[in-house]
């Protein structure tokens, strides 16, 4: 009998029961071994090569190894596919890196974003950002930023802003930091490594199905958070935020991302301002009156009365510049059919009821005439720092 057939008979006779299949894979393994007989180097290699020559000696021995060999490498196989499927946030991190568009909306309680736009240079650097307000102390407002310069369309109130944002901007990106995919996802990673939050990673079950994250916070007992991640990207689509109470989870907020670097669609990056629609840009004028060592109170009184003194005057464009800036023509439009004749009082400034517009609102009494009618008109200019040049102080907030 040659050598073959002796092993082919022993590997026959084997007492486990392989089935056909890994017979005849173990028998063509251990074959091509005995035909070919090159030196491979296995993990067995580290019992040094005088062991293993002994060992092979048998062939028992060398048929127990072919089975060991194929086993060890079902093993490494698996655990290579495992390792090539397993989601971990890493990637997501990692993903992230090359954001260079995203569109966002969020839904929930609490805050006054609901929808941003934001696209990011080659260095991941904030490029060109719109936010929508639907809500704010000023009403509904929309702001675009781009090359230092901010447009805030003030919805509510009919008139757009244009103002210098260099350090404006910096506000913007905080307001967007809770929502921006990169923030988030980096801040979920630091809780894990801190041992702040739990997470449990659900692998989809049919594929193309979203990945599920389950975010437990340790340090915020009743918090949890819901990612949806995409399985191919690996981006993150989708945030819920809940809230324990009374044994329940509470829907708090739903934060989306509709999507990511695609192309931006045309107009993103543009707002929808009406033709006739007044704009004012702080870019290009001095608006109101430096405050210097002046109270707030103080101020505000000075501001109101320069005020009405170049409406007395009939100097529109001085009046403007205390309006916040607004153009000479809307102002005389607005009071040129009047007669503003002299400044009656001007009361002690009171805050705003609303804390939130920072305003002091002015009492004033004007005596005005119309015609042949003269009488007193009461004023209330509500005054503040301007937005873009905060050491100058305007009325800007209606009289």
């Amino acid at each position: 009998m040659n050598p073959t057939d002796d092993l082919e008979r022993r590997i026959r006779s084997l007492r486990v029961p392989t089935g056909d299949t890994l017979d005849q894979r173990i028998l063509a393994d251990a074959l091509a071994r005995l035909e070919n007989r090159q030196s491979t180097t296995t993990p067995l290699d580290l019992l040094g090569s005088s062991v293993w020559r002994t060992m092979m000696r048998s062939n028992w021995t060398k048929l127990a190894a072919a089975v060991l060999l194929v086993a060890i490498a079902g093993t490494l196989m698996s655990l290579r596919q495992t390792a090539s499927t397993a989601y971990a946030l890493e990637q997501t991190l990692e993903a992230n890196r090359g954001l260079r568009y995203v569109h966002l909306r969020f839904d929930g309680e609490g805050g006054e974003l609901r929808e941003a736009w934001a696209e990011f240079d080659e260095k991941g650097q904030l490029a060109r950002l719109r936010m929508d307000f639907p809500k704010t102390e000023d009403g509904a407002k929309e702001v675009l930023w781009e090359n230092g310069k901010a447009e805030v369309w003030l919805k509510t109130k009919g008139h757009a802003v244009v103002l210098h944002a260099k350090e404006e901007i910096a506000e913007l990106v905080k307001e967007l930091a809770p929502f921006d995919p990169k923030v988030v996802m980096e801040q979920l990673h630091q809780a894990e490594a801190k041992g702040k939050v739990e997470i449990e990673t659900q692998e989809p079950s049919k594929e193309g199905d979203p990945i599920t994250l389950v975010a437990d916070y340790k340090d915020a007992p009743g918090k949890r958070e819901i990612y949806r991640v995409n399985p191919v990207t690996k981006l993150v689509e989708q945030r819920k935020s809940y809230l324990l109470v009374d044994g329940e989870y509470k829907l708090m907020g739903l934060l989306e991302y509709l999507s990511y670097n695609e192309a931006v669609p045309e107009g993103t990056f543009v707002l929808d301002i009406p033709p006739d629609a007044l704009r004012v840009d702080w870019t290009t004028q001095e608006v109101g009156l430096a405050k210097g060592d002046l109270t707030n109170e103080q101020i505000a009184v000075k501001v109101a009365r320069e005020f009405f003194e170049a409406l007395i005057a009939k100097d529109y464009n001085r009046a403007g510049k205390m309006f916040g800036g607004l153009p000479g023509a809307r102002l005389e439009q607005a009071f040129g059919k009047m007669d503003f004749v002299r400044i009656v009082s001007i009361g002690e400034p009171t805050p705003h009821p609303d804390h939130r517009t920072r305003f002091l609102r002015v009492p004033c009494e004007v005596e005005i005439r119309m015609g042949e009618e003269t009488r007193i008109q009461k004023f209330t200019p509500s005054i503040r720092a301007n937005e873009c040049q905060p050491d100058r102080w305007a009325i800007d907030g209606g009289i």
